[in-house]
C-alpha cells in the first residue's frame, strides 16, 4: 500500500491476483491507455529522428526485397504466382511479414530496453511490448497504403472484401504479434541469448512462409505441418482478400487455433514472469 504525505491522493493497493483472467486486468489496461500512447509515440520519434528520408526508408526495404524476388523467382526461377502480377503478389505477402518482423523484434528486445522504469513507477508490464508493436504499425499502414495504390496501377479496384478482410486480417497479425513477442520478451529478460538468436528465427521463419511462392506449390503431405506457422494463415488470407483467390479453410482454421495458442501461452508466461523483471534487468 502506497500513500503520500497528502491525505487526499487516491491510495495505490499493488497485490498478486491469483488466476490467469485476473492477471490480465484490462480494465487496468485502459486506465494506462495515456501511457501506451506516450510510449508508442516516443518509439516512433526515436524511429525517425535525424532520418533524412524519414518515412521514406518505411518503403525503401519492401520495394527493393519486391523488386530482387521478381527478378529472381519470376524472371530467373519462373515461380508460379497463380495468375497474379508477381510484383503485386510478392507484395501482398512481404507488407504483413515487414510488420510481423519488426514487431517480433521490437516487442522481444523492449523490455531490456526499458528496465530503468520498472523501479521508479508502477504499470502494467505489458504495456512496454504493447507500445512497441503498435509503433511497428505505421510500417505497415504506410505500406499498406503503397500496396493499394499499385494494386489500382495493376488494374484492381476496391471491394468490400478489402474493406471488411483489412481490418480483421490486420487485428489477427497484431495478435499473433503480441503473443510472441510477449514469450520471447519475457525469456531475454532472463536469457539474453533470445536477442542473438532474434536475426536467424525471423530468417527462417521467413522461408517457412509463402511469401515468395504461393501456398499451393507445398505437396499435399505437408500442407497440414507448414500450417502450424500462424503466417501462412494470415498470408494466404491477405491473398485472398485482395485477388479473390479460394480461401483454404483449412489451413486457415489450423493457423487461427494456433495463433489462439501462442498467444494465450505467451501472455501467460509474461504475466507469470514479470514479478522478476525489475530484479534481472
Amino acid at each position: 500500500m502506497l500513500q503520500g504525505s497528502n491525505p487526499n491522493l487516491p491510495i495505490l493497493v499493488i497485490k498478486n491476483r491469483a488466476g490467469f483472467w485476473q492477471a490480465l486486468d484490462l480494465k487496468e489496461l485502459w486506465k494506462y491507455r495515456e501511457l501506451i500512447y506516450f510510449l508508442t509515440l516516443r518509439d516512433i520519434k526515436i524511429r525517425f529522428k535525424q532520418a533524412a528520408l524519414g518515412v521514406a526508408w518505411v518503403l525503401a526495404q519492401p520495394l527493393f526485397l519486391m523488386a530482387t524476388y521478381t527478378f529472381l523467382f519470376s524472371k530467373v526461377a519462373k515461380l508460379d504466382s497463380q495468375g497474379i502480377p508477381y510484383q503485386v503478389f510478392s507484395l501482398c505477402a512481404l507488407i504483413p511479414w515487414g510488420f510481423f518482423s519488426s514487431a517480433l523484434n521490437k516487442g522481444s528486445l523492449s523490455l531490456t530496453g526499458s528496465g530503468a522504469l520498472f523501479s521508479k513507477v508502477y504499470f502494467p508490464r505489458v504495456i512496454i511490448p504493447i507500445a512497441a508493436i503498435l509503433a511497428s504499425l505505421i510500417d505497415y499502414l504506410v505500406g499498406l497504403c503503397c500496396f493499394l495504390v499499385m494494386l489500382g496501377f495493376y488494374g484492381y479496384s476496391l471491394s468490400w472484401a478489402w474493406i471488411i478482410g483489412i481490418p480483421v486480417v490486420t487485428l489477427w497479425l497484431f495478435i499473433l504479434s503480441c503473443g510472441v513477442s510477449f514469450w520471447l520478451g519475457a525469456l531475454n529478460v532472463k536469457y539474453r541469448d533470445v536477442g542473438h538468436l532474434l536475426p536467424f528465427l525471423a530468417q527462417v521463419w521467413m522461408f517457412l512462409t509463402p511469401i515468395v511462392y504461393p501456398f499451393s506449390v507445398i505437396p499435399d503431405r505437408y500442407q497440414f505441418w507448414v500450417s502450424l506457422n500462424p503466417m501462412v494463415g494470415i498470408i494466404n488470407a491477405f491473398r485472398s482478400v485482395f485477388f479473390n483467390l479460394p480461401v483454404d479453410y483449412s489451413s486457415m482454421a489450423l493457423s487461427l487455433l494456433v495463433t489462439s495458442l501462442v498467444c494465450a501461452f505467451g501472455l501467460a508466461y509474461f504475466l507469470k514472469t514479470e514479478r522478476s523483471f525489475a530484479d534481472i534487468i
